[in-house]
């Protein structure tokens, strides 16, 4: 077992000679067998060991295990780190899964160690039965490409690395390997309980693999690594194009540009969906989403409706206007209805603003961005208000009446700005001005004198998307 390890180490460049390890220590078979092995090859590759074990205090035994460990690395000389964490009362506090949050809180140790203690490199005792079991749960769960690839055998981790060395060998190779060289680990009941998804697949379903092909571990960790390869090559593709689709990015909205992402071939749409979707992955968490979101997504995007929305795990929603494409958190559903006198300058919750003017066109507004009114002849006081079910305007010039929501699906306004655009009505809820969109026949003429004031409506213009694409440049 040990020549198959170290070759798998030298294929993959784990571990450089004179290396600072930090291993990850439960105290069972696997883990205690790769403490074991790099205490055997300590002096030889001038390594330096330190050991770290989290009691995450799920059973009764796990206070005497974590004594156990220290015990064994105090024999072997070396350096010992432990931490008792409450995760069945984090559990409760957070509500979160079990096993998950064992993982983050465990995982968050071991980053603190190594980063106290200028560790570069955590060693993990994951082993082919393990990858099996974790590519299959995934691809019956609906994952990526990447994650149903499996482990890696190193990845970035705390400024440094992980490395999984034993990916090469199987669960009865390493308790061989352990009754060879006198070894008593220590056993987890849990691990036969088959309420969990991964036991059932390892009592169940790797035996049955095992009797077709005594070598199936070899062939899926071969997978594993050609899956990985296809996919870091594609997301490079996919990153160099995403960054001419993506038109925002901050931590709660990122948009992108519908007809080039159309314009890539699907792998690379089906990369680029899945960049973005990365952008809301919480960090140390399982990604919430999977390849049936990825499509559903693609569906939203390339489907004949203009607009229309689609609710994923986490509260993300996608939101599709016209040749635009963002993924947000929710906007905000603001309704506001303010009195407004003329005479002062009016803010408003969508960035712009209402104010008036001397009754003169300037060839800097347009047409829509003003607004003649006749003191005499309207109802005081003006209102500035969100739009409501039913609302209708008298048009100007052509005498009948038209839906506001109509007004707004004509000029392509996204349905959040739609949530915030201010209209102007009188003392008796007559509209009288959508700005910027559209204007009642209530206007008067500009050449009505002193009777006539001039409403004004600035628009913040450089939207979010418009900010993002200048500051690449």
């Amino acid at each position: 077992m040990e020549k198959k390890v170290i070759d798998f180490i030298h294929r993959h460049d784990l571990i450089k000679r004179g290396s600072r390890l930090l291993i990850g220590v439960s105290g069972g078979p696997d883990s205690l067998a790769l403490l074991y092995f790099f205490v055997r090859r300590r002096n030889d590759w001038r390594l330096t060991l330190s050991a770290a074990h989290v009691d995450h205090m799920f059973r009764k035994e796990s206070l005497e295990e974590m004594k156990y460990v220290e015990e064994i690395c105090r024999q072997w000389e070396v350096p010992f780190f432990g931490k008792r964490i409450d995760v069945p009362a984090e559990v409760e506090k957070r509500k979160g899964n079990p096993q998950d949050l064992a993982r983050q809180l465990r995982y968050a140790f071991f980053r603190e160690v190594m980063e106290k203690n200028g560790i570069e490199t955590l060693a993990l005792a994951h082993h082919g039965d393990d990858q099996m079991e974790t590519m299959l749960m995934r691809m019956t769960r609906g994952s990526g490409v990447e994650a149903a690839a499996g482990m890696r055998a190193q990845r970035d981790f705390a400024g440094g690395r992980i490395i999984r060395p034993f990916l090469c060998v199987t669960k009865e190779e390493i308790e061989a390997y352990c009754r060879k060289n006198g070894l008593q680990p220590v056993y987890d009941p849990s691990n036969e309980k088959e309420i969990y998804t991964r036991n059932r697949f390892r009592k169940h379903v790797l035996p049955f693999l095992k009797a077709e092909n005594r070598h199936v571990h070899d062939h899926f960790q071969r997978l594993s690594e050609f899956l990985h390869e296809d996919f870091d090559y594609l997301e490079t593709l996919a990153k160099k194009e995403m960054k001419k689709i993506i038109t925002n990015n901050n931590k709660e909205r990122i948009g992108i540009k519908i007809p080039d992402l159309l314009r890539l071939p699907r792998p690379l749409q089906r990369r680029g969906i899945s960049i973005v979707l990365g952008h809301f992955r919480k960090d140390g968490q399982p990604s919430p989403f999977s390849i049936r979101h990825i499509e559903a997504i693609l569906d939203l995007i390339g489907g004949p409706r203009p607009s229309g929305e689609l609710n994923l795990p986490g509260g993300l929603t996608v939101t599709r206007v016209y040749d635009r494409c963002i993924f947000h958190y929710g906007f905000p559903q603001e309704t506001y209805c303010f009195e407004w006198n003329p005479t002062e300058k009016l803010a408003l919750p969508n960035g712009g603003e209402l104010y008036s003017g001397r009754p003169v066109k300037s060839a800097a507004l347009s047409e829509k961005e003003y607004f003649f009114l006749d003191w005499n002849n309207t109802a005081l006081p003006l209102y500035v208000r969100t739009r409501r079910e039913g609302d209708r305007i008298l048009q100007k010039g052509s005498g009948g009446t038209k839906k506001v929501k109509e007004i707004f699906i004509e000029a392509k306004i996204p349905i959040h700005e739609r949530n915030v655009w201010p209209i102007v009505t009188d003392a008796a809820g007559e509209i009288l001005w959508i700005p910027g969109l559209k204007k009642s026949s209530r206007e008067a003429s500009g050449e009505d004198g002193e009777n006539a004031t001039v409403l004004i409506y600035r628009r913040n213009t450089t939207t979010r998307e418009e900010k993002m694409d200048e500051s690449r440049h």
